[in-house]
């Protein structure tokens, strides 16, 4: 790979004026129409749902994650109501500004041909284009790794400590929502410790600024552990995987590198690895040596912890960021130097963007459920109508549910809204387990919704003296079955007291 591939040596006029950059602007403002219109037309997935109840007890953090994710729901659903527009309109906005920053920095690195081409690859990715009309913690993760990976290559050429000072709360934004994002900061200091022109920078007052800054960025979420006995520490020893001690298990390593090749797509995320190997044999280019240190940290960290037990496709999902812009670096400079290779790369872009399109609907294809990869966006209309009708024939004034994502579900998908709970669990197991539990009183008529067959779990028969299975279906969506549930019926009023029922179709 050539070590000097061009920047652009147009003036930043004549940059504005350019062909690439209007038409960057014009794709930009087509996807993001586009999007904005597609937010609507699948349901929330269960992530979205929980954000949304997060939105509904704003706070300084949360047990599974940073706060900023609810706090950008809870500003869209101000604007526009508590709807699937207003959930998601600020993830396609926040995408948008992805898009226009990886256009703008790659343009500064190198030029407006690789800026615009990289552009392109990003939006044809498949989990950057379905992801992008999502309201989950990637969105403003992977916009936060993108400026402060501009921000950064910014203070190392210009004599600016405020730029320091601006990183580091970028940094802590993205921290706000994915604490992956805390892992640029071994990025920097590994470019800051390998660049022999910025080593003595590890250890003056602009790292100071830096990690002043950050703190003060992340101060809501240490405060918030300070209130609730650092619960963020058990939870993300959960998320890990490791348990009593770490072991090795190639095949979740494999499944790991599945699930990549799986959301990036076989030939991109090919095409990248084959980038950074090339990218490691010329350090000798600052640019290279750059995109290097924001692309190796994360999938290191996630592929070594996958060893154990497989991280989900999702969670190096920032680095995608300066792989994108190794990828196409290495692509232009390889088919300037041998063009017959580029029918390689449109090949690689043909099959993305299939899969691309493929993704935004899946109906046709009449997959079985398991193998739907927009299943969790499907069915939840149905649950909710079957869920309703419960409630209407056992006049049930309490909703519970096993898992979080139906507990979430019912609340949004119901038609007024309401407070929906968890079975009583340990302090710190879920955010349900910080929020008021329910009280069952000889009143109280309950629901519970679950998605296992197994009789009523010991927690509810302990709870009310008469529990019955109300339902047993499968929600539908287009007509075909995507997850089964069951309802049970509980209350502490004599089974000649319990509501008169209508019968079931």
């Amino acid at each position: 790979m050539p070590s000097s591939l061009p920047s652009t040596g147009l003036s930043p006029a004549e940059q504005t004026l350019s062909k690439p950059f209007k038409t960057a602007l014009v794709l930009l403002a087509g996807i993001t129409l586009f999007r904005l219109w597609y937010a609507t037309r699948i349901d929330l997935v269960p992530d979205e749902g929980y954000y949304w109840l997060w939105s509904r007890h704003l706070a300084a953090s949360y047990r599974d994650k940073g706060p900023l994710v609810a706090w950008i729901i809870a500003l869209g659903t101000h604007l526009f109501g508590p709807t699937v527009f207003g959930i998601r309109f600020f993830a396609v906005i926040l995408s948008s500004a992805t898009g226009w920053v990886l256009f703008a920095f790659t343009r500064r690195l190198y030029n407006d041909s690789i800026a615009l081409t990289a552009l392109v690859v990003a939006g044809i990715t498949p989990i950057i284009a379905v992801g992008s009309v999502l309201m989950t913690i990637d969105t403003p993760s992977v916009l936060s790794w993108a400026a402060a990976m501009w921000i950064f290559w910014s203070a190392l050429h210009h004599d600016r400590l405020s730029l320091w000072f601006w990183l580091g709360l970028v940094i802590g934004a993205g921290f706000l929502a994915k604490f992956t994002n805390g892992v640029q900061l071994i990025s920097i200091g590994w470019f800051l410790l390998v660049s022999k022109a910025h080593r003595q920078w590890l250890f003056s007052r602009r790292i100071v600024l830096l990690g002043g800054a950050f703190a003060l960025s992340i101060s809501p979420i240490i405060w918030w552990n300070f209130q609730t006995g650092w619960v963020h520490i058990s939870a993300l020893h959960a998320r890990s995987g490791v348990t009593n001690h770490f072991e090795i298990h190639p095949a979740e390593l494999l499944q790991f590198i599945g699930g990549q090749l799986g959301v990036v797509s076989p030939l991109f995320m090919a095409g990248m690895i084959v980038a950074v190997v090339h990218a490691f044999r010329h350090l000798q280019d600052e640019r290279l040596h750059f995109l290097l240190s924001q692309w190796v940290p994360l999938y290191a960290l996630f592929g070594f912890f996958s060893l154990n037990v497989a991280g989900q496709p999702n969670w190096p999902a920032p680095a995608l960021i300066p792989g994108i812009i190794l990828m196409t670096v290495f692509w232009k400079s390889h088919a300037q130097m041998h063009p017959r290779w580029r029918w390689a790369v449109w090949a690689a872009m043909a099959v993305a963007l299939i899969m691309t399109i493929v993704l935004h609907d899946t109906d046709y294809l009449h997959l079985p459920p398991r193998q739907d990869p927009l299943r969790r966006a499907k069915g939840w209309h149905d649950f909710a109508a079957h869920v309703q009708a419960a409630r209407d024939r056992f006049h049930a004034n309490l909703l519970i549910a096993d898992n979080y994502s139906q507990a979430s579900m019912m609340s949004f998908y119901l038609p007024d809204q309401p407070v929906t709970y968890l079975l009583p669990q340990p302090y710190g197991t879920t955010q349900f387990s910080l929020w008021p539990e329910y009280k069952v009183t000889p009143e109280t008529r309950a629901l519970y919704v679950t998605t296992s067959t197994d009789p009523a779990p010991s927690e509810l028969v302990a709870a009310f003296s008469h529990v019955e299975r109300a339902d047993d279906f499968w929600s539908l969506h287009a007509g075909r079955k995507v997850r089964e549930f069951v309802i049970y019926y509980g209350s502490n009023q004599p089974e000649t007291q319990v509501p008169n029922k209508t019968p079931q179709p």
